[in-house]
């Protein structure tokens, strides 16, 4: 027998296998067969290897042939394409591309990859896909040799959605980290700075690079080394850790306030290895509420413990004062015509005034003692520990000679005093509120007294601070009840006995009281501000007054007015006084200012200048209570002003006291050397007059020729003055 391949091949003689000696001769095709045979079962084997390997496979498998031909996949390549089971049968993996590319976002790129790898055939390819309901496949394909021999290719496809979006959720919390304000700290458990954001380096000025392998202990402050290791005992422990604030080291050094909260780290199996730290820069949020903290219990001009406070301070001094039987003592303070420096000089020279005044208050009392501002020029200093009340008036006594002193605030030398009313714990008051009123009753008694002094608590005074109280509430809305009025005294031309003109003189008319005089209330609005409505309205009376009495008197009488220094120092003074003569009609050559000798002296360029623009305009200036103040006589010269008003106490004496003869005679002189018209005031007796026109006095007013009266019985004496 010959082989088919091979004729001239013989046929070889094999084993029989039916028994020993028996020889049973096989051809080499039979041979072959069998070859084939156990190379096939092999290759199944080997197939069935492959394909539970690939069943068990983490990702979808489909193996081709270089034609396209499907040899084999696993389950879930199906499952994670959602493939049909015809489709599948087919076998074609061109099918089976245009099946899953309906399903990308991209199908064309998909479908050109695929046919990429085809044309070039590479060893390997990688890329990645994302279908339409938002899953992302890994694609990656490797050839499969058999004997050095390309028999196809391996395509994996891996899912891998999970991990893109925690990719995307963990580069989302990095940029939020990153981005984050907050300075956001790891640290393990030795305290080893492990990681460091962008907010931490602002807050603590520290890059990465630097604090990254550091200790968390160098940004602590010594003394608030004791609270981190609490917290890293916590940590480790798995104790939560409240939120806290606390004070922390910047670079360099500095200290800052932050907000702090810190969250344990933990493996995989829940061990703690760690801490996160987040903390907020509160530096200014701390200032801002010690701000307004110091705001809400200091005065913002002085610094010094402002009413709050002191009432506070003032229940604590009671409580010691009870439980070691001592006595305590306030002093109310009042500047004496504080409100002339602001009116004159302005707000902020007043400001740095006060300043100093608190300064020299400082200095007068204990540290342990407390002084307060409680409003524009009153401060309250409380004395918390005296043995008597000598030891308050020693101290009343220093404050007034401190204040005393002259003040140089910036070019001017400022002189004020002080009137300080005193109670005493427990002799003038039970209480916080008692003390306080009691001392402030004091206080106006002092003023009323002279000023520059000190007044001790009385029941008498209490009942006159209580009066005063209520005649200030009576004077409010004086004004629209008509109860104030104007009353007109004569002014006389002594050499002539002619009318020259009339005095405007406020009067207050109540319902209940009768007329007020004004002694009793003028300084009561000057005090409080009232006079300025209050003149403002006897001067818009008077001058409606002046221009009726041509039609009713015949004659072209002048008025005078009385301003008081609040009204003169008001910076729309002069508009006020335009505004009256304009609604009135009155010329102004009729109108005459009078300002006490003491208003002009205060502040002169201001007066200087005011007085300019009232001649300008025609008005007429009196220096009133002339010889009762410090006139200098260089000043007087500047004046713009057209009287001089000798004051009444020095004319009451006239002539018998040489004293005053001598001082009337100066002023007469004085007044016509700078060309000024001189007018005597109270003038009660012939004797007076005769004086007067003798030295050659212009003008006097006074009981001898009338007392001042309402506008019927003014023009009614009017109507009877007989001239010589």
């Amino acid at each position: 027998m010959t082989n088919k391949h091979n004729p001239e091949t013989p046929a070889l003689p094999l084993p029989s296998k039916e028994g020993k000696g028996q020889v049973e001769v096989r051809t080499a095709e039979t041979v072959g067969m069998e070859l084939l045979e156990e190379r096939t079962a092999h290759l199944n084997r080997s197939l069935a290897t492959l394909r539970a390997v690939i069943e068990s496979a983490a990702d979808g498998m489909l193996v081709t042939d270089e034609n396209g031909n499907v040899l084999c996949y696993n389950q879930l390549y199906v499952d994670m394409w959602g493939i049909p089971r015809e489709l599948m049968e087919a076998a074609k993996h061109p099918l089976l591309i245009q099946y899953c590319s309906n399903h990308l976002k991209k199908p064309q790129q998909f479908q050109l990859l695929t046919e990429e790898i085809y044309s070039i055939w590479p060893p390997e390819s990688f890329d990645v896909h994302q279908l339409k309901d938002g899953r992302v496949f890994e694609r990656f394909t490797k050839i499969k040799l058999v004997e050095g021999r390309n028999v196809g290719r391996v395509w994996s496809f891996r899912d891998v959605t999970q991990r893109k979006q925690a990719e995307a959720y963990t580069a989302q919390l990095a940029a939020i980290v990153e981005s984050s304000y907050d300075a956001i700290i790891v640290k393990d458990l030795n305290g080893i700075i492990t990681s460091w954001n962008a907010g931490a380096e602002r807050i603590f000025g520290y890059r990465a690079d630097e604090i990254i392998g550091c200790s968390i202990f160098g940004l602590i402050p010594r003394d608030r080394l004791q609270e981190e290791s609490r917290i890293m005992s916590l940590i480790k422990s798995g104790k939560p850790v409240d939120h806290f604030e606390t004070v922390r080291l910047a670079k360099g050094g500095k200290l800052i306030d932050v907000s702090v909260t810190i969250s344990p780290m933990k493996d995989s199996v829940g061990n703690v290895i760690g801490a996160s730290k987040v903390a907020r820069d509160i530096t200014q949020r701390k200032e801002a509420q010690e701000r307004i903290e110091h705001l809400a219990h200091y005065d913002p001009l002085t610094g010094l413990p402002n009413r709050a406070l002191l009432a506070d301070r003032i229940k604590i001094a009671i409580a010691h004062a009870d439980r070691y039987s001592h006595r305590l003592a306030l002093l109310f303070v009042d500047l004496d015509r504080f409100k002339l420096v602001n009116d004159s000089l302005g707000h902020e020279i007043g400001d740095k005034l006060l300043k100093v005044v608190a300064e020299r208050l400082q200095s007068s009392v204990r540290q342990i003692d407390t002084i307060s501002r409680v409003g524009g020029d009153e401060f309250i200093v409380l004395l918390g520990q005296i043995d008597s009340p000598e030891d308050a008036a020693r101290v009343a006594r220093k404050i007034i000679t401190a204040l005393s002193q002259p003040h140089e605030i910036e070019e001017h030398e400022l002189l004020v005093s002080a009137s300080i009313g005193i109670s005493i714990y427990p002799d003038s008051a039970k209480d916080a509120s008692g003390l306080m009123r009691n001392a402030d009753s004091s206080m106006y008694c002092a003023k009323e007294a002279g000023r520059n002094r000190y007044q001790f608590y009385s029941v008498e005074l209490t009942s006159r601070a209580t009066e005063r109280l209520s005649l200030e509430r009576d004077l409010r809305g004086a004004v629209e009840r008509n109860e104030i009025f104007a009353v007109y005294q004569p002014q006389i031309e002594l050499l002539t006995r002619r009318v020259i003109g009339a005095e405007a003189l406020m009067r207050w008319r109540h319902p209940k009281r009768g007329f007020v005089p004004p002694a009793s209330f003028i300084p009561v609005a000057e005090d409080t501000g009232l006079i300025l409505p209050l003149g403002e309205h006897v001067l818009r009376e008077s001058c409606l007054q002046a221009r009726q009495w041509r039609a009713h008197c015949g004659t072209d009488l002048g008025v005078a007015v009385n301003v008081s220094a609040v009204q003169f120092r008001q910076e729309d003074f002069i508009d006020v006084v335009l505004r009256v003569l304009e609604e009135t009609g009155l010329a102004a050559e009729r109108l005459e200012l009078e300002v006490t000798e003491s208003v002009v002296m205060q502040g002169v360029e201001s007066v200087i200048q005011k007085m300019r623009i009232l001649n300008a305009q025609g008005i007429k200036v009196a220096i009133d209570d002339f010889g009762t103040g410090y006139s200098s006589l260089s000043y007087l010269r500047q004046f713009v002003a057209d009287r001089l008003k000798i004051d009444q106490s020095f004319v009451r004496d006239l002539p018998e006291d040489p004293d005053a003869e001598a001082i009337v005679r100066a002023i007469v002189a004085m007044g016509r050397s700078l060309g000024l018209r001189v007018i005597a005031e109270g003038v009660e007796t012939e004797a007076q007059a005769r004086f007067l026109q003798g030295i050659e006095c212009d003008e006097g007013q006074g009981y001898l020729y009338a007392k001042p009266m309402v506008v019927n019985e003014f023009e009614a004496w009017m109507a009877a003055w007989k001239m010589p």
